[in-house]
Order: C-alpha cells, then structure tokens, then sequence
C-alpha cells in the first residue's frame, strides 16, 4: 500500500487527488492519499465570491467557462452540466480616444485571418492600412521561436502596427496581464507548434477556425457557472472515495528525503510518504530545500501575475449601457487603469431573475495592479467608476461593489522559465524522485493549465505505482 501526501488545498491539489482517486478506480491501484491544507476549509479565499440576497457569485479573476475546455469536461464528468449557461452572444469592442471601435470578427488566437477586415477596420489610419497591405505576413525561422517574446513573434509574423492596435490589448485582455514580454512557447505553446509545423500559419489557422476550434479567444461557446469555484472544489471533495483523507488546518514545516521515501513534519508529528505532491506557492515551500541552491536559483528568478477585479453590482433599472457589448477592451495608451470591462449580465442569463444588473471590471496592466493595490476599495472603486463613466457616459446608481485583489495569481512566463523549465524538471526528478511540484509554481497559468497538469502529474504517478 502507497501513501501519497498532496501538500495545498486549492483547485490543483483538489484536482489531483480527485484524478488519483478516481484513475486508481480504473487501474486497480492502491495507495491512500493525504490531501493536506493549513487552513480550516480548502481553497479559503483562493475565489472571490460575494452573496446578494440568497444568491452567491463568483467575483474570480477567471470570468467563464469555455466549451471543450478542462474544466467544461470535469463538469459534465461530475454531473453538473445542468449548472452551466450557454452566455448570449455579445461584442468584443476597443475603447480608443476616438471612442468604440469594433473588432474584426474572423480571428484566432488574437492572430487576424482576413487582410480585407483589417483594411476596412476603423482602428487603423490609411497610412497604418498602407502598411499592413504591402506588409501582412512573413515567415519566421523555425530556430529562432524558441527564444521569441510575444511581441517579437506577432511583429516578425505579422506587421508591427496590427500587433499594437489591435493584438496586444486584446491577448493583454485575455490573459489578465501585459503580454509583450512574456514568452511565446511558454504563453501560447498551440501556436508556436503551428508555426514550426508548418510555414504557411495563415492556411493552418483558417483550417482550425473552419472547424469552430474552440481553444481560442474570439470564437466558439462561452458558459457561466451557476455556483461558485469553491462550490466547485466542495462537489470535487464530495466525490472523494475513502482512499482520500482530508487534513485540514495541519501546517507542514518541512519535508525530508529518507532513502526512496519521504518524512513530512507536521503539527509536531512526523509522517511518512512515498509520494509527495506540492501545489502551493514556491515562497511557502522554499524554505524545506534550504540546503539545495539549484531549487533556490530556479524559483528566485519566477516572477508572477497579480490581478484586481472589481463587481459592480446595479439594480436592474439602474444600470445604462450598451447591452450588445460584452467586454471593452482598453489599449494601454487609452486608460490608466481599466484594460477589460466585462458586461456580465448579458452573459449570464440566470442573474435576470435577481432583478440585478452586474459590471466586472478587470485591472490587468501590471504597473496600474501594483499602484491599486495599496489604495482602499473605495478609492478603486471611484477611479473604474469613473472611467466606465468616460466609457458609457450616464451609468447610474451601484447599488454594490466587491473589490478582490488576488497576488501572485499565476507565474509570468518569461525567457528565463522557458529556458530553465526542461533542466529544472530533470534535476527534480532525479534528486527528488517521486516528488511533483504543481500549480502556480509550475505550469499554470489559467484554471484549464492548473486541471491538465494535475491530470498529468496523477496520470503519471499511477503509471510509476507497481
């Protein structure tokens, strides 16, 4: 009999036990898994959520559900498919000092397919057209998109003015933080294989919009959860089998290798594993490899993205704006703040009976996050506030805000990450072997990353069990 300790309650470690538990079912394996939490709950304030009368609301920075997704799958898995809305069709529209300007319909993976579109599209001048059309496409070195930036491959790809008017807000928008810098195989590894693949990248992405590919950010079904992220992670917990031992409000204080098994210190007991799993951020657990500079110089290097969302909660009466817009997106030029409104109401169909009326707003640029974020809620407030007013114009009355800062979100991944990740993988699986480090610290970057890799990582431990 194995034991497997899976350090860290939120939606990775949750994930991972679900998968181990439910794979071991199909393969016969048996082991019992210790799911470990410091808190009292699992996922504590990991989701922003707000309650409004008898309903409660998510207030996450992840906004919706995509179809054929990680998580779309999970839910229908778990039988709660009658919780999820299919989310109206609304606009995605810029908001530029000239006012709105609509976006080009036939896009994917934020790369435009249609030269035509461009030229007719108002966010361009002539001359900016003049450019695009004697300079729409080129072709990249396959050996150089392993070191390419964002921005580096959109401008050899593509013409510069196209990626900043309209790409780089609108990737910016989509990933929640400034995108330029960070690296493209690690942000977008579907396209940069695409681009290595094959050299002709306009045909290829033509072909995959044709199919209705849903992995993108312009096109296909969009759905909203009618319960919470965290009623989520509670119905994961719920199908636990008793192979899986919730341990809540136990502190781990370190973890020591012992021969091919692991010693977890915890709450003034030792315990022993052997198989460890750490989903929780690097600063938590980088003390327990003080002794080892190859993890210190790894992680001292990760950077991360923080984001800010704000709810603005509206009396349905009270609330006027355009309804055929769902988000506005704010090149970084046009706002100091705000880089994506999000008209939720028009998605989420089941709000209609609340008799309320709810705005999100999204801080995603990095610099305007950290500036925020030593500010109260009220002063955040008053500076969106504003600026959906210089937006819309009239807006009304909120009835309510709920303000929710979420630091260190997820890694940032730059140069350094795609350049180190490979090696540093190795050397964790040969000095650590059996012990997996997830999450934040790892791979994810969004919800659906943070649910593929700890079906990966559950995948592979099973494999490894004799």
């Amino acid at each position: 009999m194995k034991n497997i300790a899976i350090i860290g309650g939120g939606l990775s470690g949750v994930c991972c036990a679900y998968y181990l538990d439910k794979f071991s079912g199909i393969n016969s394996k048996k082991f019992n898994i210790d799911l470990i939490e410091k808190d009292l709950e699992f996922a504590k304030n990991k989701f922003g959520k707000f309650q409004y009368g008898q309903e409660i609301y998510d207030n996450g920075w992840h906004g919706s559900v995509s179809e054929q997704g990680a998580l779309f799958y999970l839910i229908i898995e778990l039988g709660l498919h009658r919780y999820l809305m299919r989310s109206s069709d609304t606009k995605k529209v810029f908001y530029t000092k000239e006012g709105i300007k609509y976006l080009p319909e036939k896009m994917l993976y934020g790369y435009p397919l249609d030269k035509s579109e461009l030229l007719l599209s108002d966010l361009f001048t002539f001359k900016e057209k003049i450019s695009i059309l004697y300079n729409m496409h080129n072709t990249l070195e396959d050996e150089n998109i392993q070191q390419l930036t964002v921005e580096e491959f959109f401008k050899e790809n593509l013409n510069e003015h196209i990626y900043n008017k309209l790409i780089e807000p609108l990737l910016t928008s989509h990933y929640g933080s400034e995108v330029s810098l960070q690296n493209m195989v690690s942000l977008m590894p579907e396209l940069s294989f695409l681009t290595i693949q094959r050299e002709d990248i306009s045909k290829v992405l033509q072909e995959m919009y044709n199919r209705k590919v849903i992995d993108n950010i312009t096109i296909g079904s969009e759905y909203r959860l009618k319960f919470t992220l965290k009623s989520f992670v509670e119905t994961l917990e719920s199908n636990f089998s008793d192979k899986v031992f919730l341990e809540t409000h136990r502190k781990v204080e370190k973890i020591e290798k012992q021969g091919d098994r692991y010693l977890v210190y915890s709450n003034g007991s030792i315990y022993e594993y052997d198989y460890v799993i750490l989903t929780l951020n690097h600063n938590s657990f980088l003390p327990w490899f003080d002794n080892d500079s190859r993890v210190k110089e790894f992680y001292n290097h990760l950077s991360y993205v923080s984001n800010i969302v704000v709810t603005f909660v509206f009396k349905r009466e009270e609330l006027h704006i355009n309804r055929e817009i769902g988000e506005i997106i704010f090149p970084s030029d046009a706002s100091k703040y705000v880089t994506k409104l999000e008209y939720v109401s028009n998605k989420w169909i089941d709000i209609k009976m609340s008799g309320i009326q709810i705005v999100r707003a999204f801080v995603n640029r990095q610099d305007a996050v950290e500036t925020l974020t030593n500010k109260t809620d009220e002063e955040i407030q008053d500076l969106l506030i504003e600026e959906m007013r210089e937006v819309h114009g009239f807006v009304g009355n909120i009835e309510r805000y709920y303000v929710s800062r979420i630091t260190n979100n997820y890694r940032f991944c730059d140069n350094y990450y795609n350049d180190n990740i490979n090696e540093f993988n190795e050397y964790i699986k040969e000095k650590y072997p059996n012990l997996y480090i997830i999450g934040n610290s790892k791979k994810a970057t969004n919800i659906e990353n943070t649910i593929l890799e700890a079906k990966e990582t559950a995948k592979e431990i099973l494999e490894s069990i004799k």
